[in-house]
């Protein structure tokens, strides 16, 4: 005959229990017994879910790696106060694959009104967890209030809590926020403290949704193609022996982020102690500024087509040097050899020299008004509290409308860059980025910053820039070379207050398929050094603009297959009668 040794099983999924007392087998053990053939059923169900849902999978695999795991610091100060019965609200990506995850555990608090023995109690649970402060625990145990022990244990240890301890305990059922993807998402959902209130990124922006009202949320980003722009990112950084990167893919027309990468990232369920890696938790994208040198002329070239004080015929005298406050801005690669050269050419060939003397032309005032319409001098719109305000000059001088034109004296984040180019790119509109599915409000209260003619004549620039100016050579070898456009920057960035030639900040805009744009992508690199195939060259058409390449060239049928454009469409060409 069996016998029972007198300890139960508990179940965590109760609301909760408390007992001052050894539970008895009639009051607490209520499990019912199930048959070997519900069972085998429920085997052969489960399997067959498993076998189609491979994220699921992942989260599975997650959490049974961790439920033994305790990851927390029973010292911290807890609102006991809060309810743990409710599982905070999923956040999917725009395919409705889970990025988050609740793992049910448990917590465990002492009421030291119920307590009989507190020297035995300590000892007791010092015992079961005896990386606890002996010292804090007696404190505690002598309040009068509630504490918490342990929170979110695995069955495991509350067994063993159960099965030591006689009174003072209370267990209550709680959810530990897991993140199955690891540090691939994490600049984008952030995380929350042990209390599953949201600290940073979307589980912040959005908390009251996925706490207070355990609402699920859909998410603009495609999980897919996020991990092919971070996996590009990572591999330019070690070719480059970069400091780090970061990149935008976002829909050009209805402002959805599709992908969103800063690098380097951290994973949200290994908490960063060292205080060397807290920059891991910087959103480059949206929180960083920086001068983005080259990528700037798009907007010189935007204004002065808009208000037809040139054409891209219009030709320029472009002198090997210009004097610019106190300083002489030369041209790398002098596109026209000191002769005349239109507009066209200064910006496919990417002459400082010439965007001045065009710049001069527009002059401050319209600068000024275009990029404040742009949106360069205000704080980006975004469900993310990580949000930075650009920095501009003040005052702002004839020196400052000189460099801004060729991309120095403005800091603006690398979403204030995506978003402005998208507005040159997509018939004029500037657009409200969103993190959220199905933005279907795109097209309401949009300001239309230039004409369609300006924004054709724009398309047909970038497209040239890849086929015959500073993006040749990275995108030369591309099967989707035809249909991408993009513009080049690099841009020396300061060390003790002085811009450093052999530190820079390389970036590439593009846009794709350029004859009907639908995404803009953004690939900065933080320090690039060059390599031996390239001369060792630091330029961005040598880094980043390489690595656009490769994330177009494998992201493109993807976005192909699940979304809008069509590779083989043949109507690929720029009319170019617009110049």
């Amino acid at each position: 005959m069996k016998r029972y040794s007198g300890k139960k099983r508990i179940d965590i999924n109760q609301k909760s229990f408390a007992f001052t007392h050894r539970y008895d087998e009639d009051k607490f053990y209520s499990e019912k017994n199930v048959s070997k053939k519900n069972i085998f059923l429920t085997k052969i169900n489960n399997r067959l879910i498993l076998a189609s849902l491979f994220f699921t999978a992942i989260f599975l695999a997650v959490a049974i790696r961790i439920v033994e795991v305790n990851l927390f610091n029973p010292t911290e100060t807890l609102d006991i106060n809060r309810s743990y019965t409710e599982a905070r609200g999923n956040i999917l990506d725009r395919n409705n694959v889970p990025l988050t995850a609740n793992l049910r555990l448990g917590s465990v608090r002492g009421i030291p009104g119920k307590i009989d023995d507190k020297d035995v109690f300590v000892k007791k649970i010092k015992y079961i967890f005896p990386e606890l402060n002996e010292d804090i625990l007696t404190q505690r145990a002598n309040n009068n209030s509630s504490f918490w022990i342990k929170r979110n244990i695995s069955n495991k240890y509350l067994q063993k809590v159960y099965d030591t301890v006689d009174t003072g305990i209370e267990i209550m059922p709680s959810y530990l926020r897991k993140y199955p993807h690891n540090e691939l998402v994490s600049h984008i959902l952030g995380d929350v403290d042990i209390d599953n209130n949201g600290i940073a990124g979307i589980e912040k922006s959005l908390n009251e949704k996925l706490d207070k009202n355990n609402e699920q949320f859909i998410s603009s980003i495609d999980i897919q193609i996020q991990y092919v722009v971070r996996d590009e990112l990572l591999k330019g950084i070690r070719k480059f022996k970069a400091l780090g990167a970061s990149g935008i893919l976002m829909d050009i027309n209805t402002g959805e982020i599709i992908s969103i990468v800063s690098l380097p990232d951290f994973n949200p369920n290994q908490p960063v102690e060292d205080i060397k890696s807290q920059g891991k938790y910087f959103n480059k994208n949206t929180l960083g500024i920086y001068e983005f040198g080259s990528v700037m002329k798009t907007f010189t070239a935007a204004i002065g087509l808009e208000e037809n004080i040139f054409n891209l015929s219009t030709k320029y005298l472009v002198p090997k040097r210009i004097k610019v406050g106190k300083n002489r801005v030369t041209d790398v690669h002098p596109p026209c050899n000191q002769k005349e050269c239109s507009v066209k050419d200064i910006f496919v060939h990417s002459s400082n020299v010439g965007t001045i003397q065009m710049v001069r032309d527009i002059g401050t005032n319209l600068q000024q008004i275009y990029l404040d319409r742009l949106g360069l001098f205000s704080k980006v719109n975004l469900n993310l509290p990580e949000l930075a305000t650009p920095m501009q000059p003040d005052p702002w001088l004839a020196v400052s409308t000189d460099s801004i034109s060729y991309g120095y004296g403005l800091s603006i984040s690398p979403l204030h860059l995506t978003i402005a180019t998208a507005a040159v790119l997509n018939g004029g509109y500037l657009v409200h980025p969103t993190l959220e599915k199905d933005n279907k409000n795109y097209k309401n209260n949009l300001d239309q910053i230039f004409s369609k003619e300006t924004s054709d004549k724009m398309k047909f620039l970038f497209k040239q820039v890849v086929l015959e100016g500073s993006a040749k050579e990275a995108f030369k070898e591309s099967k989707n070379r035809l249909i991408v456009g993009g513009k080049t920057g690099t841009a020396r960035t300061m060390k003790n207050g002085i811009y450093n030639k052999d530190h820079k900040l390389t970036s590439f805009i593009a846009a794709f398929p350029i004859h009907e744009p639908q995404y803009i992508l953004l690939t900065v690199i933080d320090r690039p050094r060059g390599v031996e195939e390239d001369f060792y060259w630091t330029y961005a058409g040598y880094n980043a603009a390489k690595i656009s390449k490769q994330i177009i060239d494998r992201v493109g049928p993807i976005l192909a297959i699940n979304n809008k454009y069509n590779l083989n469409n043949n109507n690929l060409l720029i009319n170019t009668s617009l110049q």
